[in-house]
C-alpha cells in the first residue's frame, strides 16, 4: 500500500533510462514553450510603448512595473532555452541538478509573475485568469512529479489567496471554488504524469528487449562469448579491426563427442563453459568466440610467439587434465573480412593435422 502510494505521489526512485526519457521530454518541452513565451513577453514589453495609461494610472510607475515583469519572465525564460539547446546539443547524460535548477528558477519566475500581474487585475476587479493559466501551464505542461506539483499548486494558491483576502476581501463563492480549481489542477497532473510514465515504462522496457535480442544474436548462450555473427561484424570492412596484424587459433575439445555420449550433455556443457572461461582468462573476452559446436575461435591482435606459445601452456595448466584439446594457428596482415577467414581456413588445417597427429597438440605456422 505505501509502495503504491509513494509510487502515485512520484516519490518512487526511477530506473535512470526512464528518468533520463522525462527529463528529455521537459528539455523537449521548455525549447519549444521558453521561445512562445519570449516572443510573448518581447510583444507586451513593446505594447507598453503604445499603451493609453488610464486617468487613475500613474503613467511612469505602471510603466516600470509592467516592463520590469515583462523583463523579468523574458530573462527567466530566455537562461531555461540556452540551457535545454546547449544541453541537447551535447547529446549526452546531463546532470539533472543543474537541469532542475534552470528549470525551478524558470517557474518560480513564472508563478511570481502570474501573482505580481494577477492581484493588481484583482485589485480592480478584474479576473484572476493570468494566475489560474500560468499555475495549469507549471504544473501541467512539464513533467513534474505529483508530490512537486502539489507543492506548486497549493503554496502559490494560498499566497495568492491570502493577497486577495488583505486587499479587498474574498467572496464566498471564491473561498468554496478556490479549492475545487486546486484539486482540478491535481488531478490533471497526476493523471497526466501517469500517462507519461507509462509511456516512459513501455519505452524503456521496449530498448531493454531490442537490447536483449542483439545481445542474443551476437553472444552465444552457454558460453557467454562471441559468435560468428559477432566475429562478421568485428570484422566488417569499414571496421576499425582492419589493417593489424592477427594471431588466429581454431581449437576444439579432444573426443568431445564421446565424452558428451558417455557423461551426458549437462557434463558436456560444463566442459564447454569450462574451456570457454580458460581462454576468456588467457586471450581475453573481446577476442574470443564459438564457432561452432565444441569449436572455439580465438583471434587477437599483436601477439608475440613466445606471449602465445606461453598462454598455450597456461590453458593446458588451468585444464588440469580434466580434458584435452588441439588448436591450429596461423598468423598475418588482416585488410578484409574475406582474408580473415582465409587465415581461419589456414589455422583450420593445422587443426586437423593435430588431430590427425595424435591430437593433444597445437600447431601451426607464424
Amino acid at each position: 500500500m505505501i509502495s503504491k502510494i509513494k509510487r502515485f505521489l512520484g516519490f518512487e526512485k526511477l530506473h535512470p533510462d526512464i528518468q533520463l526519457f522525462l527529463d528529455h521530454s521537459n528539455l523537449n518541452i521548455a525549447k519549444v514553450i521558453t521561445v512562445l513565451i519570449m516572443l510573448l513577453e518581447a510583444a507586451l514589453f513593446v505594447n507598453t510603448f503604445f499603451y493609453k495609461i488610464k486617468p487613475d494610472q500613474d503613467p511612469a510607475k505602471w510603466l516600470l512595473y509592467h516592463r520590469t515583469l515583462y523583463a523579468f519572465i523574458f530573462l527567466a525564460s530566455a537562461q531555461l532555452f540556452a540551457y535545454s539547446v546547449y544541453l541537447s546539443r551535447k547529446n549526452a547524460r546531463f546532470s539533472r541538478i543543474t537541469f532542475n535548477i534552470s528549470l525551478s528558477a524558470f517557474f518560480l519566475a513564472l508563478i511570481i509573475f502570474a501573482i505580481s500581474i494577477t492581484i493588481k487585475d484583482y485589485v480592480q476587479h478584474e479576473q484572476i485568469l493570468v494566475f489560474i493559466t500560468v499555475e495549469l501551464f507549471v504544473t501541467c505542461m512539464f513533467m513534474v512529479k505529483p508530490y512537486l506539483a502539489i507543492i506548486m499548486i497549493l503554496l502559490p494558491f494560498s499566497v495568492f489567496y491570502y493577497l486577495m483576502k488583505i486587499s479587498i476581501g474574498v467572496s464566498s463563492a471564491t473561498t468554496i471554488n478556490y479549492p475545487i480549481i486546486m484539486l482540478f489542477f491535481i488531478i490533471v497532473n497526476v493523471v497526466r504524469y501517469q500517462q507519461f510514465l507509462k509511456v516512459a515504462t513501455s519505452n524503456y522496457e521496449n530498448k531493454a528487449l531490442a537490447e536483449q535480442l542483439r545481445l542474443s544474436s551476437l553472444y552465444d548462450f552457454l558460453t557467454k562469448l562471441k559468435n560468428r555473427n559477432a566475429l562478421n561484424m568485428d570484422f566488417e570492412e569499414t571496421d576499425e579491426n582492419l589493417n593489424k596484424n592477427y594471431l588466429i587459433m581454431l581449437t576444439d575439445i579432444d573426443n568431445f563427442k564421446s565424452c558428451n555420449d558417455t557423461n551426458g550433455h549437462a557434463y558436456g556443457d560444463k566442459l564447454l563453459k569450462k574451456f570457454a572461461e580458460i581462454l576468456q582468462e588467457q586471450f581475453g573476452n573481446a577476442h574470443c568466440y564459438r564457432y561452432g559446436g565444441d569449436e572455439y575461435l580465438i583471434v587477437v591482435p599483436e601477439m608475440n610467439d613466445n606471449e602465445f606459445l606461453q598462454r598455450i601452456q597456461a590453458c593446458e595448466k588451468s585444464i588440469n587434465d580434466e580434458f584435452r584439446f588441439s588448436g591450429g594457428y596461423s598468423k598475418g596482415y588482416i585488410t578484409s573480412s574475406k582474408e580473415l577467414h582465409a587465415y581461419i581456413n589456414k589455422a583450420d588445417e593445422f587443426l586437423y593435422e593435430a588431430k590427425n597427429a595424435g591430437k593433444n597438440k597445437v600447431l601451426g605456422s607464424f
